[in-house]
């Protein structure tokens, strides 16, 4: 599917979703697909299930226009795959992904190589690191979540280091702080607003 249809459905799919009045999500509700938005700037993902992996559609306004992406997550702390209008860029991790137990192991480590239009990259490290239980609140409903600090270094690169928000519950992450190498906040992604399902 070209990007413009994506975003066409993704448009769609805001417009036909259906929110969860006065209910907060659960784990069965977040199978049928669920929309997260911020509001300003916009920003607005759509969340699905597909067998053992998740998928990911979305908008986000930059320099006034909306660009879309998608993106296929492996775990929903483990980005496989990501299309945008400059490509695709796909990780491939050497170690099994078993992320589940994490607050137990305290970290996860794997090589991880970039390969950038099907073509070969360059390789490094991904590590994601416990670093405890917090909530995160979207509208007026409250999950219990794990901080993860999650880092790829690959070769030649800086760092992409980001604090991210995870619900064991939903199987989402629910914020994610971008961090520079001195771990300091430089952008952020809290969402305002949820919305159940998607229009087909």
């Amino acid at each position: 599917m070209s990007i413009l249809l994506r975003s066409l459905s993704l448009l769609v799919g805001i417009s036909l979703a259906v929110p969860a009045f006065g209910n907060c999500l659960t784990a069965n509700e977040t199978k049928q697909g669920v929309l997260l938005t911020r509001e300003a700037p916009f920003y607005s993902v759509f969340y699905k299930p597909d067998g053992p992996v998740l998928t990911e559609q979305r908008l986000m306004e930059r320099d006034r226009s909306l660009q879309p992406a998608s993106v296929v997550y492996l775990h929903p702390l483990l980005v496989e795959k990501r299309v945008t209008a400059n490509g695709t860029h796909e990780l491939k991790y050497a170690n099994a992904i078993a992320l589940d137990d994490l607050p137990q192991r305290k970290n996860w480590q794997s090589g991880t190589t970039l390969f950038i239009n099907g073509r070969k990259s360059v390789s490094g490290t991904t590590s994601l690191t416990f670093d405890g239980w917090g909530d995160e609140t979207i509208a007026s409903c409250s999950y219990k979540v794990w901080a993860i600090n999650s880092r790829l270094e690959l070769t030649g690169l800086p760092p992409i280091i980001f604090e991210q928000y995870y619900s064991p519950e939903l199987h989402l992450v629910l914020r994610s702080v971008r961090l520079n190498p001195s771990n300091r906040p430089i952008s952020e992604v809290r969402f305002d607003r949820f919305e159940v399902g998607w229009g087909n």
